[in-house]
This record gives structure tokens, C-alpha cells and sequence, in this order.
């Protein structure tokens, strides 16, 4: 009878053994697979504030669903000259003789308006079942570029809600996250004089959330 006892109980020794092996080898593979989801460190967005960098972003653009031809123009005037750039296109390009008219925008046209005596924006020219169709408003570029497929889209993304870059790290540095992308961009405010730093995440989806850093400076030296 001693030795039935004693065999029985070794056995659910062993199997307790056996499980807490086997409960710690799943805890590892799980931990294993949190190592896989982490996100990467933060690094400096290689794009500088003394270069026109929004004209270089547009050039990285996939628009949210494919059209017969579009085009993304940077306009530009100043006493006299008058600039048309495009800066990425898309589609057939032989439908860009459609638009036959270049248009003259104010300060109630366009994306990304900007200058004092001289003038500059963006826009968006697409054709679509063979109508010509301009997009000019942030809200509206949001609904272009749907989707966030690169840094660039989604430094855009964060312009139309009035984020920029910045040279300073604090204002100029992001990260790849497990589903989009997390900046740390600059708002800038006129009276009194600071920049702020913004953490903002973005989603693929286009989905944004914002978290203040801080004021990193302040007064005329933030000119």
C-alpha cells in the first residue's frame, strides 16, 4: 500500500513538474513575441526647415485610390513672376492636356498657404471619369491621401492640423510604431513667442492624437 502511494504521488510530482515547464516555456514564447511588437526608437526626421521640405514630402504621396490622372502643384507668386510646379503626378499622363487652364489661387485657395508680399500654396488637380476636380482644402487632402503609407504622408497628415518641423530634436524627430508612425513636431504660437513640442500619434487609418511636451523656447530667439 506504501509503495502504490509513493508511485502515485511521484507521478503528479512529475506532472506538476511537466506543466510548470511547459506554462514557463509559453510565458517566454510570449514574451518572445512582445519583443517582436516593440517599437523603435525615436530618430531625427532627415528633412530640414531650411530646405522647402513640405514640397519635398508631397513628392513621396500615394493617394488613397487610383484616379485617371491627378497632380499636385506647388504655386508660387511674388510682384510679377508666377511659378507652377508640379511635384508628383500620378496616372495617365497624357490626360494632363485636360487641364488647359492654370488657375491664379488666393487666400481662399489652397493647402499649405504661406507668405507675406508673395504668395504660396499647394493643390491637388485630379481627373475622374473624365471630369477635371481641384482639391483644395486640408480637409479634402486628408480624404486624398487616405491611407498613411509612409513618414512623409504622415508629416503632411500633422501639417493640415497646424504641426511643423523643426531643426530642434524636441520639434524634428519620430518613430515607427505598431501601427502608423508617432512624431514629435513643433507648434508654433505668435503671442507670446514660443514653440511648443507635440507628441502625435498617428494610425494608418489616418486617425491622429496629440500630447504636449512642452514649451523647449521662448521670445524672439524662437523667430
Amino acid at each position: 500500500m506504501f509503495h502504490i502511494f509513493t508511485r502515485t504521488k511521484m507521478r503528479n510530482l512529475i506532472i506538476l513538474f511537466l506543466l510548470t515547464i511547459t506554462s514557463c516555456e509559453k510565458k517566454d514564447e510570449n514574451m518572445e513575441s512582445d519583443k517582436n511588437i516593440e517599437v523603435s526608437n525615436f530618430i531625427k526626421i532627415d528633412y530640414s526647415v531650411r530646405d522647402n521640405y513640405q514640397d519635398s514630402l508631397a513628392k513621396q504621396i500615394n493617394p488613397n485610390k487610383k484616379f485617371q490622372y491627378w497632380q499636385y502643384v506647388a504655386y508660387s507668386k511674388s510682384h510679377s513672376p508666377v511659378s507652377y510646379s508640379i511635384l508628383k503626378e500620378g496616372g495617365d499622363t497624357l490626360l494632363r492636356k485636360k487641364i488647359n487652364k492654370k488657375i491664379s489661387p488666393n487666400y481662399n485657395f489652397g493647402i499649405f498657404q504661406g507668405g507675406h508680399v508673395s504668395f504660396r500654396c499647394n493643390y491637388i488637380v485630379t481627373i475622374e471619369n473624365d471630369k477635371v476636380n481641384y482639391i483644395k482644402t486640408e480637409a479634402a487632402f486628408r480624404d486624398f491621401l487616405g491611407t498613411i503609407d509612409n513618414l512623409e504622408e504622415a508629416m503632411l497628415l500633422a501639417i493640415t492640423y497646424g504641426y511643423e518641423l523643426d531643426d530642434d530634436i524636441r520639434g524634428g524627430e519620430y518613430r515607427i510604431v505598431e501601427d502608423g508612425f508617432e512624431l514629435h513636431l513643433m507648434k508654433y504660437h505668435d503671442w507670446p513667442i514660443r514653440r511648443e513640442s507635440i507628441e502625435i500619434t498617428i494610425n494608418k487609418d489616418g486617425f491622429i492624437k496629440t500630447k504636449s511636451l512642452g514649451i523647449y523656447c521662448e521670445g524672439e530667439k524662437c523667430l
